[in-house]
């Protein structure tokens, strides 16, 4: 009888054994579609209700901010300071790609280096723009166009229409915006080249490391040097001996560097040319700079400042 009872024990204790982990699992399988349902839905607006936007880099970010104003919060994924062909993305930037409506990139070789990332991580319903679209058919080398205020213009309508696409409520707030500082980018061509004009023509030549500054000198009819690519990739030996020989037979004051990349090589072939150094940017904002209408008149200042 006690065998018998003993028995009994077994198979009751192995049945409520059965019964926990079959339990357990139906709490599972009915709890998975609600994990992977939320997380294939980006978050897409903060609890203050901003569309959430990440662009490639802080001037891309700057530009959505005067198109969407409080509507938006903008996220650059490369941090403002940083050279963007330094970049290396983190798993936090896919995190923030899937949570927004929408992505700006620039285009072309800038940042296409970024592309399978957006690919990989961008959420379904979620919109991406590419700012230059407009622009790239003209030129697949340099993708610095916003050195032109009047192709920024076409940038902010890229943005504006990627910011309707996603946020269509608030079609007539963006129109507003980007036809504000739509007249601000003409202004700032405006005072660009008045500024400009200021220099000798006979020194409107800007010598510089960084090949980024092509669609400037075409708008301001300048003539452009660069040590180096428009990547920033490395300088040649036979580049700096014409940099040499055009500064010193045209008779120029100054060559320019960039913030972001080293200038050892400009600042020894300036000494020895005994010319001075002067700052200007392409592409990053900073704490001197902070916004893409402060960069362009910083550079148009500079330029004036040691050229004349």
């Amino acid at each position: 009888m006690i065998l018998s009872l003993i028995n009994r024990a077994v198979r009751w204790n192995r049945r409520r054994r059965r019964t926990t982990i079959l339990a357990f699992f139906a709490v599972i399988l009915a709890v998975l579609p609600v994990i992977a349902c939320g997380s294939s839905q980006p978050a897409q607006t903060t609890d203050k209700n901003a569309l959430l936007v990440v662009t490639t880099t802080a001037l891309l970010a700057d530009l959505v901010r005067n198109v969407g104003g409080d509507l938006v919060e903008v996220t650059p994924l490369v941090p403002p300071g940083t050279e963007v062909h330094s970049f290396q993305s983190t798993p936090a930037d896919s995190v923030a790609i899937s949570r927004a409506a929408l992505v700006v990139s620039n285009g072309g070789e800038l940042d296409e280096f970024l592309d399978p990332l957006i690919q990989g991580s961008i959420a379904d319903s979620a919109v991406w723009a590419v700012a230059a679209a407009q622009l790239l058919d003209q030129d697949e080398t340099d993708p610095h166009f916003w050195q032109n205020p009047l192709f920024t213009v076409k940038y902010v309508a890229e943005i504006r229409d990627g910011l309707t696409a996603a946020d269509p409520e608030n079609t007539a707030a963006y129109e507003e915006n980007f036809n504000s500082y739509k007249d601000e980018l003409t202004k700032l061509d405006f005072d660009i080249a008045s500024t400009l004009d200021t220099v000798d023509p006979a020194l409107r030549h800007l010598i510089t490391f960084h090949d980024a500054f092509g669609h400037f000198a075409r708008r301001y009819d300048w003539e452009i040097t660069a040590f180096s690519a428009s990547d920033g990739s490395e300088v040649s030996p036979g580049a700096v001996v014409e940099i040499l020989e055009k500064v010193r037979d045209q008779g120029i004051p100054a060559v320019f560097a960039e913030p972001q990349f080293r200038a050892d090589v400009l600042e020894n072939t300036a000494q020895e040319a005994g010319v001075e150094v002067g700052l200007i940017y392409s592409d990053v904002l900073d704490g001197e700079v902070t916004s893409y209408i402060d960069m362009m008149l910083f550079n148009a200042k500079s330029l004036a400042r040691y050229l004349r």
